[in-house]
């Protein structure tokens, strides 16, 4: 028709065509490269970990500011607000799953002398999307929010261990690429399978000595694994109850919690 059409879409390593929103690509960037600085980042120092100019992030940058989305510090730094947490757990399935294990939770760090948390799977990673301290002074807690490869943590490993065939298989895959199995492809299989088959994961941590992570699955309605309950148990002279005893409360909260959402009762 005589017109040019500019279009907005290339060709993906897919070979299909993709669209492109430049303006929306940059705001993700913003949002991904500020996830992991406690501390803020300064104009300049976002368009260097982009290698973008100053021009091409500014608009952005206030726009996000304008959407609650990051805030501005006295020292003239950005850092992400919590709008995306929010949003997070507004979302209905997230949002059930806390309402229901969160007095669940707090009645078990009561009962545990242990802290606990919740996490779901989040691609490759796992994702804590609730925390309850334990009521002694001396305490094991991990951040709201926190993200982890999954198998450096045995929450990951027993959502990893209840997934389907074929989507296990793609997600071992992906963990071996990012160099993040903790182990050779038998290793790993060996531990999901021992996960499957006794239905929870009790080992020591990786990452913090002297403590045994305690991890039982959460189910939904449908019978699905959704989640981790986890309680790494350290023990302290001022606990009152030994790890046999706080396995058996953790997997009786992680049952009344699934119950909670709709699962069938397990089977004996």
């Amino acid at each position: 028709m005589g017109t040019t059409i500019i279009k907005a879409f290339e060709e993906g390593e897919s070979g299909r065509n993709e669209y492109r929103a430049p303006a929306a690509e940059k705001a993700l960037d913003i949002l991904e490269l500020m996830a992991d600085q406690a501390d803020g980042l300064t104009q300049t120092e976002i368009a260097n970990g982009l290698g973008r100019s100053i021009h091409e992030i500014y608009r952005i940058l206030l726009l996000l500011e304008k959407r609650g989305y990051i805030v501005r510090t006295q020292s003239d730094r950005f850092r992400l607000s919590l709008k995306l947490f929010e949003l997070a757990h507004r979302h209905p399935p997230v949002n059930r799953l806390v309402e229901c294990a969160l007095p669940v939770m707090r009645e078990l760090a009561g009962n545990a002398d242990q802290s606990c948390h919740l996490v779901v799977r989040e691609g490759q990673n796992v994702l804590v999307v609730l925390q309850i301290d334990s009521p002694l002074p001396m305490r094991y807690s991990v951040a709201l929010g926190s993200h982890f490869p999954m198998l450096e943590t045995s929450s990951g490993a027993v959502l990893l261990a209840h997934l389907d065939g074929a989507e296990r298989e793609l997600v071992i895959e992906r963990i071996l690429a990012a160099g993040e199995g903790q182990g050779t492809r038998a290793e790993i299989e060996k531990r999901l399978d021992e996960a499957a088959r006794l239905g929870h994961e009790m080992r020591r941590s990786l990452a913090v000595e002297a403590c045994t992570n305690i991890s039982t699955p959460v189910r939904d309605h449908t019978g699905t694994v959704i989640a981790a309950l986890t309680v790494p148990f350290i023990p302290q002279k001022a606990a009152r109850f030994d790890l046999h005893t706080v396995f058996k409360r953790t997997t009786a909260a992680a049952e009344r919690i699934s119950a909670a959402l709709g699962a069938a009762e397990p089977s004996t």
